[in-house]
């Protein structure tokens, strides 16, 4: 590294346009070979900062991220491309190819983190220590290699490419590809595979840049998401170590003890011992117990017991020890009111049909108590054949997934009115560039920073190339669908960015919102619903992890220009070899998207984006949330979601007390968007881990969390995923599996794993019918004659599933969720649940109406014959 006088506070002044506002940070600094957090100060710190001071105002930022820079730092080199191309196209590509097989793996940001290192440390020896000259016009002399030392710097911005394919898993735009094309068997050209792709990912970006002053520089939205990644860089690249409470054992030897074993232990929950994973050990205490089951039980039911030792069930929607307590508690407790209490009103109340159908489910049932099949009522010409629907059956939805259907609703309006009423102060002075920058901030004014336009025009860019898609490929997606698809993340993107921003918890709805407008607006049109759909809700997810990643940058002080075009980069290369797998996935694999494909190559993903289609976009909402129809009570959320926050901002106003700034209602309607398939035992376990490190371990032994907490929070990742990726390519995707024991089946060989929730539907079929004294029902007999001959096969399920195979997704749980519905219950429970729901669909009709074709519930509600027991 040349010398040259260290740079200094009065130094960043003169260097950059700064407002005369903004104070430089009072912080001298020379050369420094690594950037590294002064661990000793930071874990005897008792003061209190404000964002003014030379530290962080926030705990869990100090404790991992360095408050120290040095700009001359080599980034732009070589090494650092080289391993960044290599993991950007090596993680789309093996995401992107396993995102079309069922069950899946998915390699995480931790474990590309993880593995760039040797990769950084190896091209650092390697390469001569050289520079060449560009040209004047190209920056001058460029280093190749400027020493034999691999910087965190280096390796941030390798993690910020990667991500761009890893963090977010395959592009949810290449969904589209294949439910047009395998599914749909609409003729696409190639030019709409790569425009779809790769305007939502640079959209996405460019979006994400043009709220940057909103999202990222603020110091209150501190991104615990990103505080892991730091936390295992700054273990990598750091030695320092302090005494913590009495441990005095370094950040880096912690962190392998703890990655090896978790490593180690995942293979008991994941493959030896699964009982330990699904740990209803309530149900196994009463199998045969209906109620039981379905409150206890972690496959259909809701799963109320915490206990699970199994780090990727606790993990599920989120890491619980990136979340504040105070977050964690508003989730867990809106999970408490709304499915602990009124999920379970509605489905004993048979509310909308649903004591005959899943308590807990993602999938969409027919009348007859089978997965709806959309096929019966699509036309030659790809639209809703109405005869054929009418003949067929409305589409019923389980009460856990009608019910977070409302919660949705309420999100979508409470976000905005959350955020206004709480932060619109910040956004305002934002937006007049008057906002206090912290610490990090100041220093990053040492750089050259990117102008707003360049964000600006590469949206415009993308915006054009939207157009030509819709148009020249013929997707019946009007132009002004376009503007209305990218006005939902022009608004939404900040509301979004700011919650996920400060809690860890994803605000995004959108996905709901855009299916209600689309399927409104463009019904029958299932590509220009799907496209509408995807310039919507893609956007914004992908919009928020490029601004999560720009805050990593920020953390770590990556010059802001040279992040724009590394990020940018990968964005675009990433986008190309996603289109580029999945292309030729889908013309050179036999059978590929069939569901008996022999390989698993399943296309889940693009089956679920068909399906949703076909419910939203030909079906539409019409005929179910609108006034009158089925589930036309749930659009009272929206008022609700919009109501709430003003409530408890009024009695924060009025009381002044701080519980009320806690009472977050975007966390208590948002926080379980993953149910299904989520059960409660991940969200209770969940809450459970965070309120004792992030509560009471936080309080009692700061030194300890400060100097652990975040690191745990990285090597119980890396470590599960890593031992998951081992499980999977090593058994699994060969052929393997380890044999049946009890501790692998008695978690099946119970009501919840067996299917058997529908017991309770023969005790509402004999109420029709009219035994045990019972007036019988106009219906009885012609229901019951079916259910009888369907009693013949009872048991016989039960023995083919225990000849079947157990297939285990190591990658993560949705495999066994709803596995025991579709495959469990066995012919006699499927058969008399078809025609128990059969009884309620007809059963409120006058006799001359049930000769005729079954009654469409778009034209008239369906009256619920049967009261629950």
């Amino acid at each position: 590294m040349a010398d040259s006088p260290p740079l200094k506070s009065e130094d960043i002044s003169e260097k950059k346009h700064v407002s005369p506002e903004v104070e430089p940070v009072s912080i001298e600094y020379g050369h420094l070979q690594e950037l590294e957090v002064n661990l000793d100060e930071t874990l005897h710190e008792k003061e209190i900062f404000d964002v003014e001071a030379d530290h962080s105002p926030y705990p869990e930022v100090r404790a991992v991220v360095p408050e120290v820079d040095d700009p001359e730092i080599p980034v732009n080199t070589l090494r650092m491309w080289i391993v960044g191309i290599i993991f950007t196209m090596l993680g789309a590509g093996i995401n992107q190819f396993f995102s079309l097989r069922y069950p899946s793996v998915h390699i995480v940001s931790l474990v590309a983190e993880l593995l760039a290192y040797p990769f950084g440390v190896g091209l650092a020896h390697l390469l001569p220590v050289t520079s060449i000259n560009l040209g004047r016009y190209l920056g001058g002399r460029w280093c190749i290699n400027p020493d034999r030392h691999f910087n965190i710097k280096e390796h941030v911005v390798i993690t910020i490419m990667s991500n761009v394919s890893i963090g977010y898993g395959s592009p949810d735009s290449t969904s589209i590809i294949q439910a047009a094309s395998k599914f749909y068997n609409f003729p696409l050209q190639p030019g709409f595979s790569i425009l779809v792709v790769l305007c939502c990912q640079v959209l996405g970006f460019g979006i994400a840049g043009l709220c940057a002053p909103y999202l990222v520089a603020p110091a209150n939205i501190i991104w615990p998401g990103v505080l892991s990644n730091c936390a295992l860089l700054s273990t990598l690249h750091s030695r320092t170590n302090a005494v913590a409470n009495g441990w005095k054992i370094s950040r880096l030897r912690f962190f392998m003890y703890v990655m090896t074993g978790a490593f180690v232990w995942w293979f008991f929950p994941g493959l030896i011992f699964v009982g330990l994973s699904y740990f209803t050990w309530v149900c196994w205490i009463a199998p045969n117990n209906v109620i039981v089951n379905q409150l206890f039980g972690m496959q259909t039911g809701l799963g109320l017991s915490p206990i699970t030792w199994d780090w990727t069930q606790i993990a599920f929607n989120s890491n619980p020890l990136l979340s504040p307590s105070w977050a964690a508690l508003n989730v867990l407790g809106g999970f408490v009111i709304f499915f602990y209490g009124v999920v379970p009103a509605i489905y004993y109340t048979n509310l909308w049909f649903t004591a005959y159908l899943p308590l807990m489910t993602a999938d969409v049932y027919d009348r007859f108590g089978q997965l709806y099949n959309v096929s019966q009522v699509i036309s030659p010409s790809q639209t809703l054949d109405t005869t054929a629907y009418a003949a067929y059956s409305p589409p019923f939805l389980p009460a856990t997934f009608a019910f977070v259907y409302g919660l949705s609703f309420a999100s979508i309006t409470c976000v905005l009115v959350h955020v206004y009423l709480w932060h619109g102060t910040d956004l305002k002075l934002a937006f007049q560039g008057q906002q206090k920058l912290d610490v990090h901030g100041r220093l990053m004014l040492a750089y050259k920073q990117v102008p707003w336009w360049w964000y600006a025009i590469l949206t415009l860019v993308m915006f054009a190339l939207s157009i030509v898609l819709v148009q020249v490929y013929h997707t019946n997606l009007p132009v002004w669908g376009v503007v209305l698809a990218l006005a939902i993340p022009a608004i939404y993107m900040i509301p979004c960015g700011i919650i996920q921003g400060i809690t860890n918890v994803d605000a995004n709805q959108l996905n709901v919102a855009a299916e209600f407008i689309g399927g409104y607006m463009f019904a029958g049109k299932p590509l220009a619903n799907m496209v509408f759909k995807i310039l919507s809700e893609d956007v914004v997810s992908q919009g928020i992890f490029f601004a999560q990643d720009m805050k990593l940058g920020l953390y770590l002080k990556i010059p802001p220009r040279l992040l724009f075009f590394a990020q940018g980069g990968a964005t675009v290369l990433g986008a190309f070899t996603s289109v580029g797998v999945t292309t030729w996935m889908l013309g050179n694999i036999e059978d590929i998207c069939t569901s008996d494909q022999s390989n698993g190559f399943s296309c889940p993903n693009g089956r679920t984006v068909w399906s949703s289609s076909v419910i939203w976009g030909l079906i539409g909402p019409a005929r179910l949330y609108s006034a009158g129809k089925i589930y036309s009570s749930l659009l009272h959320f929206f008022w609700i979601g919009a109501l709430m926050p003003v409530i408890t901002w009024l009695a924060w106003k009025y009381t002044g007390k701080d519980f009320w700034r806690k009472v977050n209602w975007p966390l208590i309607f948002v926080g379980t968007y993953n149910v299904p398939p989520a059960t409660g035992i991940n969200y209770t376990s969940w809450a459970l881990v965070n309120v004792i490190f992030n509560f009471f371990i936080f309080r009692r032994f700061f030194a300890f969390w400060t100097k652990y907490v975040y690191v745990l929070a990285a090597a119980l990742d890396t470590g599960t995923a890593l031992s998951g990726i081992i499980i999977f390519f090593c058994i699994l995707y060969p052929g393997f599996e380890f044999p049946d024991w009890w501790g692998n089946t008695v978690y099946q060989n119970t009501a919840d794993g067996e299917g058997k929730c529908l017991d309770r539907v023969r005790k509402l079929e004999a109420k029709a019918k009219g035994e045990n004294g019972d007036t019988p029902d106009p219906n009885g007999d012609m229901a019951m004659g079916d259910a009888a001959g369907g009693g013949k096969g009872k048991g016989k399920g039960k023995e083919e599933k225990k000849e079947e195979k157990r297939e285990e997704d190591v990658a993560g749980k949705s495999s066994r969720v709803n596995r025991a519905w579709r495959e469990g219950c066995d012919e006699g429970h499927l058969k008399g649940h078809a025609k128990g729901l059969e009884i309620g669909y007809q059963g409120g009709l006058q006799p001359d109406q049930q000769e005729k074709e079954p009654l469409d519930p778009s034209t008239e509600p369906i009256p619920s014959l049967v009261a629950p027991y």
